[in-house]
Order: structure tokens, then sequence, then C-alpha cells
């Protein structure tokens, strides 16, 4: 016999809601992937339950809810998500009904458009993410607790300025272009292999265009996200320039070490070593 999925739903959150009271009857917070579930991490405090939508290893864009994602969206308190430009299309349409507090992190910011297209990736700039810990901080009741994440984030502002304020080249060579963000936040010109999606394929004339800005030594370096094939490709160009592929993480999901602060100052490291900061 066929189960409707409306009742399978619902005897998960049936579950769910036995564990919930099991447990002391914490609430829920849902983040649909993991800039927002750091934040939600770090602002919450005791008697929260963070729940991060997007999986290690997954791209932010492509993910596909399960059976106990969407009960775990249905049963929250608050859901966070980013609602922009289609971004994580399956979580738009699952939050839609939702009956828990919905909270759009974008906050209001304009949007940088690339080839008409715009771009999502908002957190990889400090100052635009801090935006978005504000927010969490309301939907939480916790503002204090934001403010102190934001302080964080500003003392992280600080430190990108000044590593990057003398350096020798001002062009950043990218798999593809998920840093426009952070590029105009710090005077950088962003070149992308790829455009915004990563899993779009590198054109001839992007690659002829990288090429030469490396070969002219106008670029230092080739960045690439994880993942083998953006590596590859990444190295590949660089290796023909002779000129190294230096990682930059895009915190679409957890990382495997180490959390968003220590990412963003990782990419910090690379970003000095390729575009030959003093």
């Amino acid at each position: 016999m066929t189960v409707p999925p409306r009742l399978v739903t619902l005897l998960v959150l049936a579950v769910l809601g036995s564990a919930c009271s099991a447990a002391g009857n914490e609430r829920t917070v849902v983040a649909s992937f993991y800039p927002l579930a750091f934040a939600a991490q770090r602002i919450a405090g005791p008697g929260w339950k963070v729940v991060d939508l997007t999986p290690p290893g997954t791209e932010a864009h492509d993910v596909e809810l399960s059976i106990q994602d969407r009960a775990a969206i249905e049963g929250a308190d608050v859901v966070l998500y980013l609602g922009v430009a289609g971004f994580q299309p399956q979580i738009d349409r699952a939050v839609r009904d939702a009956p828990g507090r919905l909270v759009n992190v974008w906050g209001g910011q304009i949007p940088q458009r690339l080839d008409g297209e715009v771009d999502p990736h908002v957190w990889l700039d400090p100052v635009r993410f801090s935006i978005m810990v504000e927010e969490v901080g309301e939907a939480l009741r916790r503002p204090a607790a934001a403010d102190a994440l934001a302080g964080r984030l500003d003392e992280l502002d600080t430190q990108y300025r000044t590593d990057l304020e003398d350096c020798r080249f001002d062009t950043t060579v990218v798999s593809h272009e998920a840093f426009g963000y952070l590029a105009a936040r710090y005077g950088l010109e962003q070149v992308g292999l790829a455009g915004i999606e990563p899993e779009g394929e590198p054109t001839a004339e992007a690659l002829a265009e990288a090429s030469a800005l490396l070969v002219a030594e106008q670029a230092g370096a080739v960045f690439y996200e994880a993942g083998a094939e953006a590596a590859r490709i990444a190295q590949t160009v660089a290796g023909d320039a002779e000129v190294p592929a230096l990682p930059l993480g895009t915190l679409e999901s957890r990382p495997v070490d180490g959390d968003y602060l220590s990412v963003m100052e990782d990419n910090l490291e690379s970003l000095r070593q390729g575009l030959g900061c003093t």
C-alpha cells in the first residue's frame, strides 16, 4: 500500500516531536546552507537545535530535500534561507507553506549581476555577511550574540583590508565567478574560467583571456574551489602559465576542517600569496 506523502510527513513530524519532548522541548532553527547554520550556531544559545539542509561536500545550488528535510522545515520554529535569484530552488518551494517563522536573510541588500544573472555569493564579503548575521540575531531574538559575531566579522574585514592593501596584482583569475562580492569589497577584479554556476564549463574565450593575463604578468595565480574538475582545470591553466594554483573556499557547505572564520582566513592567505601582497 502506498502511503500518501502528507501522511509520511506527519509521521516524521510526530517522531521529531517526540524526540524534541525527550530533549526538553528544544526549539529548532533550520538553515538552508552552511553560512546560515554557522551564524545560527554562534547566535542561538542553549535550547536551540540547528539543522543544516546542505550536506557537507554539496553545492548549495544543487540541494535536493529528503522527506526528513521537509519534515524539519515544517516542524521548525525558524527557517533561515537566502531567497534570491533561485539560489536554492527546492528550498524556495518548500518554505512557502512552512508554519514557522521564515527569514530571508538577504536583508534588502543590492545584488551584483554578472551577464544579467544575480550573484548569490554575498556571504563571501564579511561586511555583507554581517548584515545577514544581524538578520539571524533578530530572528532568534539574540541581538547581543549577533553583535558579537558581527564584531568578529568587522575584525576579519579589517584584516582583509590591511593584508590586501599593497599587492603586486589586483586581478584574481578564479575557477568560477563566485568571488565577485569579495573582489568588489577589496578593490580586486575577478576573471572567471567559468560563470556563477560551479557546474559551468569554461569557454574558449575565458580560457584565452585568463591565459593572456597570466602570461602578460597582469595576474599571478589561478584560484580554484574544492572539486576535482575545478581543481584540474585551474591547475592546467596555472601550469601552462607557470604560476601557482591556490584554493579558495566558497563555503556553500560545511568545510571538512574549521569553520566560516578559519576558511575565510585561509582564503585571505591564498589571496596574499597569489596577488603578491607584502
